[in-house]
C-alpha cells in the first residue's frame, strides 16, 4: 500500500496533476488485489476440476492479470477523470 502511495504522490509532483496521481494510485492498489486473488484461485479451480495446476501457472495468470489490469486502468481513469 505504500508503494501505491508513494507512486500516486510521484505523479502528482511530476505532473502537477492530482487527479492522474489518484488514477495511477487506485489502478496499482486494484491490480495489485487482482493478481493475489487470481494468483491463489486459478490453480485451486484447476485442482478442484481434477486439472493439473500448472496449467494455471505463469503465462496464464500473467496474461489474464495483464488484461484485466488495463480494463482496470481505463475504468478508474473514466470514472475519476471524467472521459
Amino acid at each position: 500500500m505504500l508503494f501505491q502511495l508513494l507512486c500516486a504522490l510521484g505523479i502528482t509532483l511530476i505532473y502537477k496533476n492530482f487527479s492522474l496521481g489518484i488514477v495511477v494510485g487506485v489502478s496499482l492498489i486494484a491490480t495489485v488485489i487482482l493478481s493475489k486473488s487470481l494468483g491463489c484461485l486459478l490453480p485451486m479451480l484447476a485442482k478442484k476440476l481434477k486439472l493439473d495446476p500448472a496449467i494455471m501457472a505463469s503465462p496464464l495468470i500473467t496474461t489474464i492479470v495483464d488484461t484485466c489490469s488495463v480494463l482496470i486502468y481505463f475504468m478508474v481513469a473514466t470514472m475519476i477523470l471524467g472521459l
